[in-house]
């Protein structure tokens, strides 16, 4: 056999040997085998992570077997596609082909925040930072960006009241301005032109309309009573009554560090300018994120000849014309709530000790 024949023999079982190499090194990328442990993972990969520490991350957390041989994977096949950063779960382990294709695509985790209403901005970002999306400072900033509701939050310090109310989806990659961007949109969305001439026809700046609808937010959760009580709170302000509403008070205290939970007598003198039982008109901001309904309630209050009202012992509210009612309806409220308070000790120290058994003769 020449020396040509020879060389050429020899070059083509490298060939086939380098193919099977290949081949193998294919099939273990896409077939690894089973890793002791939960069979996903959850990772955070920072924008800013290189392609080397992507894959000692995948290596280290057993969703690649070898992290040299899956870069070089990827850089032969697919470094025209970039890996995009972000929140991703893996199985454990996972073929190489499948978890290129969801970092091309960017196939983060999602997660839903559900913003109650009637929230602060301070106890919506805690929803928020709770599911590790941004921190505490950069929500900070982003709450005072105020151009980001141009005409009407115009030479205010913050977008306290217009962080709409609703279901959010966020990955870990959304910044804390992109949410508060995202919310102050649906309430301009929501805060519709009709709403606007409402405002508008009874007198409302559509700031002031806001600054109401929070404090009739706080005061009920029912939505068939909102009407009424934001109407309560327009005869008391053409009177030039305060307004005494009591969740001003506890956001006085709570933006200033000072609430426990509870609201006392001595409370009520708190010196602030949101607290309402001291200063006339409307608090200089709104107290909370009111909805919807709050907000078409502000701006259309019923008409009614009621100036107070006093929560009853059901969660619903009893109204009154004059004081001397609401004195009255204040003592009613105090017994029923004390009334419920004993029946519900009653139920429960008769779960306790049980049913009585009769006695026997």
């Amino acid at each position: 056999m020449s020396a040509v024949k020879r060389t050429l023999r020899l070059f083509l079982l490298l060939a086939l040997l380098a193919v099977a190499v290949l081949v193998y090194v294919f099939y273990r990328l896409e077939n690894p085998p089973r890793v002791p442990g939960p069979a996903e993972v959850t990772l955070f990969l920072p924008a800013g992570t290189s392609t080397s520490a992507i894959f000692k991350t995948l290596e280290a957390e057993g969703v690649v077997e070898k992290a040299t041989l899956a870069e070089i994977y990827y850089r032969a096949t697919r470094s025209a596609s970039p890996l995009q950063a972000g929140e991703y779960r893996f199985q454990r382990p996972m073929p190489i082909g499948d978890l290129i294709d969801r970092m091309v695509r960017g196939d983060v985790v999602r997660h839903t925040v559900v913003v109650p209403e009637g929230l602060t901005a301070q106890e919506t970002f805690d929803l928020f930072v709770a599911q590790g999306i941004a921190g505490p400072k950069a929500f900070a900033r982003a709450l005072r960006a105020t151009e980001l509701l141009p005409g009407i939050a115009f030479g205010v310090p913050d977008l306290e009241g217009f962080l709409f109310p609703n279901t959010y989806i966020v990955t870990r990659s959304t910044s804390a301005r992109q949410v508060v961007e995202t919310m102050t949109g649906a309430f301009r969305r929501h805060f519709t032109p009709e709403i606007k001439e409402k405002a508008q026809a009874t007198g409302l700046t559509p700031w002031q309309a806001v600054v109401l609808a929070s404090i009739v937010q706080k005061e009920t959760g029912l939505a068939s009573e909102a009407r009424t009580i934001a109407g309560v709170y327009w005869n008391r302000l053409h009177k030039r009554m305060r307004l005494q509403a009591d969740p001003t008070v506890a956001y006085a205290l709570e933006r200033d560090g000072k609430w426990t939970g509870t609201l006392y007598r001595s409370d009520y003198a708190y010196d602030s300018p949101y607290n309402t039982y001291m200063n006339d008109g409307l608090p200089p901001g709104p107290i909370c994120n009111p909805g919807l309904e709050a907000i078409r309630a502000a701006v259309a209050p019923e008409k009614t000849p009621f100036l107070y009202f006093v929560a009853d012992a059901s969660g619903h509210h009893m109204f009154s014309k004059t004081f001397e009612e609401h004195v009255q309806a204040i003592a009613a409220a105090r017994r029923a709530r004390a009334a419920a308070a004993l029946h519900e000790t009653q139920v429960v120290t008769t779960e306790i000790q049980g049913p009585r058994r009769p006695t026997q003769n």
